[in-house]
């Protein structure tokens, strides 16, 4: 009774005080002054506050960093400040206090959505995104927190803005986080009742899953005791089985359905605690749906195989499933195969 569970995947720039920053444009190429003037006391006091901040970054960083995180903000703002007196806005030095106040900023917004302190987090999470600005990687995870954000305040084809620019940038990185905001578009179109296009995004998630485990599973590397970058992955790919499932829950397939939970089902218990979560998830959802189906029913007895490991394959040959690149050649081989069978007859 009732709608399915859906999982989801969780996630005031000042002008360059003092100093000039003169920029030169011409020939469609955009030249940055090294850095603002400073006279040689000047320099030498700035170095100073500057060496004073980063000890105060590293104290606050060795403690607690929930307790700190308030003290760490402020310094991190002063930090960049600093570095903006110091370098060029285009330096390593700013790139990198950008990104460091970038992450901080992220890692409090989402205590605070946790808390459901929604206006704090906002506030926060702009505040990433004016300082994500060097990064790919930091815009892609601030976009992806702002969705959640967006989602936690019902205002959903934002978030699916916000997602779907996160993942254009992903896609293209080197990372495994493409997964999780697939799932997290999963979810949210979800619940615009977009249930096809959910599909498509869950089964997307499991490709990409695939794609980071499968060196493992070749190398046979992927066996009880998991590596903690496997293990996190193999979550994901649970979680993606199970919004499979939901989305043809809700679209009535319940055969799929059933083959989805069971497939994700499988490897919960095959490689994470038997207390997860996910595990006593995915076993009530098998039990749910398999009570939908008739007795006499195919996916029954296909879940049934599903169940257990899977078994090496016999030596048919599978060529014939290939899906041609030319599809004049298709045509062309089609039209042969056919007229050497009515030789034949």
């Amino acid at each position: 009774a009732g709608c399915p569970l859906r999982l989801g995947c969780l996630r005031v720039r000042p002008a360059p005080p003092g100093g000039r920053s003169i920029e030169a444009r011409g020939g469609g190429a955009v030249a940055m002054a090294t850095g603002p003037y400073l006279s040689p006391g000047d320099r030498d006091t700035l170095v100073a506050e500057i060496e004073e901040c980063e000890g105060e970054l590293r104290q606050l960083s060795q403690g607690d960093p929930q307790a700190n995180c308030e003290k760490l903000l402020l310094a991190l703002e002063r930090h960049l400040h600093l570095m903006r007196r110091l370098h060029a806005e285009a330096s390593e030095q700013v790139v990198a206090a950008c990104r460091k106040l970038c992450e901080a900023c992220n890692f409090a917004a989402t205590r605070l959505l946790n808390a459901n302190n929604l206006k704090g987090a906002l506030e926060l999470l702009k505040r990433a995104e004016e300082v994500a600005d060097k990064s790919d990687l930091d815009r892609a995870v601030t976009w992806n927190n702002l969705a959640v954000y967006y989602r936690r305040a019902g205002k959903l084809r934002t978030a699916v803005t916000f997602l779907e620019r996160a993942l254009a940038i992903e896609e293209h990185l080197d990372t495994a986080d493409a997964a999780q905001t697939h799932l997290n578009l999963c979810a949210t179109l979800s619940q615009l009742q977009r249930h096809a296009d959910a599909i498509l995004h869950a089964q997307s998630a499991l490709i990409r899953v695939f794609e980071f485990l499968s060196p493992s599973m070749l190398n046979g590397e992927l066996t009880g005791d998991l590596r903690e970058t496997d293990r996190e992955q193999v979550s994901v790919l649970c979680i993606a089985y199970h919004n499979l499932a939901v989305e043809h829950e809700y679209l009535k397939n319940f055969d799929a359905a059933l083959c989805a939970y069971t497939s994700g089902k499988r490897w919960a218990e095959r490689f994470l605690d038997e207390s997860h979560q996910l595990v006593g998830i995915l076993s009530s959802s098998v039990e749910a749906v398999r009570a939908k189906l008739p007795h006499n029913s195919v996916a029954l007895r296909r879940a049934d195989r599903l169940a257990v490991a899977f078994r090496p394959a016999g030596g048919r040959d599978h060529q014939h499933l290939l899906t041609p690149r030319n599809h004049d050649d298709s045509r062309g081989a089609r039209d042969r195969s056919s007229s050497g069978d009515g030789a034949g007859n």
